[in-house]
This record gives structure tokens, sequence and C-alpha cells, in this order.
């Protein structure tokens, strides 16, 4: 009898761990912050030669199209952390407080200027911005 229980013990851990470990992989990984009202943006016209930070957990957004795969464990301020670290690898400033104090916090991260313009991005980024908006 105490076999079975160990037996049926450990693939019910098994089913545990499979059914929600993905969720906690996820959320340790990419923090959540909570998404602010949309106010209108101004454009900034100031240029600057700077270049994107490498060597980040965020630097695959740059090399390769993400899928819902990728996300698809994640909440929508992980998503807003993952669309929002491909412009703080490009020196954009955060006018919402969340993403300044967050990105403020990463070693890589060197805040040049207010906006990037969308021309600077490679079509990886580009494509990446909009789809993870769409989660968002």
């Amino acid at each position: 009898m105490k076999k079975t229980l160990q037996k049926w013990g450990g693939r019910i851990a098994l089913v545990v761990c499979l059914a929600f470990g993905f969720n906690m992989v996820a959320d340790a990984q990419v923090p959540s912050i909570p998404r602010k009202q949309q106010t209108t943006k101004k454009r900034s016209t100031t240029r600057s030669t700077s270049n994107v930070a490498w060597g980040t957990q965020y630097d695959w957004l740059s090399t390769r199209y993400v899928t819902y795969s990728d996300i698809q464990y994640m909440d929508r301020g992980q998503v807003r952390v993952l669309k929002n670290s491909i412009y703080a690898r490009h020196g954009r400033r955060f006018k919402d407080a969340n993403l300044r104090a967050y990105f403020n916090s990463q070693s890589w991260y060197y805040p040049t200027r207010n906006e990037v313009p969308a021309r600077e991005f490679n079509k990886y980024e580009n494509y990446n911005i909009n789809f993870l908006l769409k989660y968002e």
C-alpha cells in the first residue's frame, strides 16, 4: 500500500509541476509591471548615435520573431516589460515611474533619449513591438 501511495504521489507531483511549473518559471524571469493609462506622446527631435545594449536577458528580441508560445504563460505586465525592453536597449528614457525604476535597476540600461525612431529598429524589433503590443 505504501509503495502504491509513493508511486501515485510522484505522478501527481509531476502533473502539478508540469501544469503549474512553467508559469512559475516565466514569472521568475520577467517581472510584471502594470500598464499605465495611455497619454499623448510627444516626439523628440534629439538624435543620438548610441549603440544598442547587448548582453541582456532581452537580446533575443532583436534576433528572432516572438511567437505566442514565448509569452503564453506571461501576464500583461510581463509582456509590457518585454516590449519596452526593446526601447530600453536603444536608450529610451521612460516617463512611467514603474518602467523607469525597473530599467534603472538594470546594469546595462543607459537612458540617452526620449524617443527612438522606428527606422533604428531592425526587422525583428519592429515586428516584436507590434506583436507584443497586441498582448499588452
